[in-house]
């Protein structure tokens, strides 16, 4: 017989590992996830955003115009007669990240934080510190909030596609949040991931939350609402937003950390039906229709890797 000819063995052996990177998702994707533990996400590096030397780091703002101008923003909603709230540019495009402010009560258009020290209430570093890092960023009006929190809230979020929020409140402000997020369904708490008040003094926590809750928000709030350090108040203002910042990127590869390790147990599952990985044969499928579905293996799996509350010391970045 002829000899084959030199490389056709490499050839036929890489159109296999081709044809197996067509079923198996990935060509030479390596030893399957299940023979060790999931490696986790190395923490976002935060991004120190740049001034012009003439350039003010917290300049007075006198409206939401005034914000937008100063910083290219946009005012949103789009087209709207009472502009709400101003948003940055890639609000509408930005899938990963968003940042939302949520200011004091009372507050003037276009200011944050207004009890807070030294300026670091100012929305203009906080906008900065976002666009340097990838997030979105968005600052309401705290008139429009204050009269309608619903309504304002659902004017402006539906225009982003972000599916990780983080919130940031000036103090006092955490409440507010509760009554936006109180009508919206359950499922969707799980996109605001932190909300923090990082200026708000021990006197007003824990926050005083509406009586009407719905349990299945005050059980997210729970999990999703950290105090700030009180360390963060003897810090220079730069540095605490930077400290902000680290805290967010830190709490985001914990989350993934957590995704990650969730999925991976799929692969371990012995009792459910996992298509493209394990089929039940169909009298397998008929004997457990009946099983306690808040209590079986798949169940217990999430309920293991659910992201719950963190400690006051793990908003120190670098410490675990």
């Amino acid at each position: 017989s002829q000899a084959p000819r030199v490389g056709e063995g490499e050839q036929s052996a890489a159109m296999l590992r081709c044809c197996a990177g067509i079923c198996c998702g990935g060509v030479d994707s390596g030893p399957p996830a299940n023979q060790g533990a999931a490696e986790a996400p190395a923490v976002r590096q935060v991004v120190k955003p740049t001034l012009r030397l003439d350039e003010e780091e917290a300049p007075a703002v006198s409206s939401l115009s005034d914000l937008a101008s100063r910083l290219s923003l946009t005012l949103a909603p789009p087209g709207a007669v009472e502009p709400v709230a101003v948003t940055t540019d890639d609000f509408p495009r930005n899938c990963n990240r968003l940042l939302l402010l949520l200011p004091s009560a009372g507050a003037p258009s276009g200011a944050w934080d207004t009890s807070a020290r030294d300026g670091l209430g100012s929305a203009v570093p906080i906008f900065r510190w976002a666009q340097a890092n990838g997030y979105a960023a968005c600052l309401f009006s705290a008139a429009a909030l204050e009269e309608a929190p619903t309504e304002t809230w659902e004017r402006v979020l539906k225009g982003s596609p972000a599916g990780c929020v983080f919130v940031l409140a000036a103090s006092g402000s955490l409440p507010t949040l509760a009554r936006a997020l109180q009508p919206i369904h359950p499922l969707l708490y799980s996109r605001f991931r932190v909300a923090l008040a990082p200026f708000e003094g021990p006197t007003a926590w824990p926050p005083a939350w509406p009586a009407d809750l719905p349990a299945e928000l005050i059980e997210h709030l729970a999990g999703a609402v950290l105090r700030a350090p009180a360390a963060w108040a003897k810090e220079e203002p730069r540095a605490v937003v930077q400290l902000v910042f680290e805290c967010l990127a830190l709490r985001e590869s914990r989350y993934q950390n957590a995704e990650a390790r969730k999925y991976q147990g799929f692969q371990t599952l012995k009792e459910n039906d996992m298509p493209g990985m394990k089929r039940l044969g169909l009298d397998e499928r008929i004997a457990r229709m009946d099983r306690d579905r808040g209590n079986d293996e798949l169940a217990q799996l999430l309920k293991k890797h659910e992201h719950g509350k963190f400690d006051e010391d793990e908003l120190e970045p670098g410490v675990d």
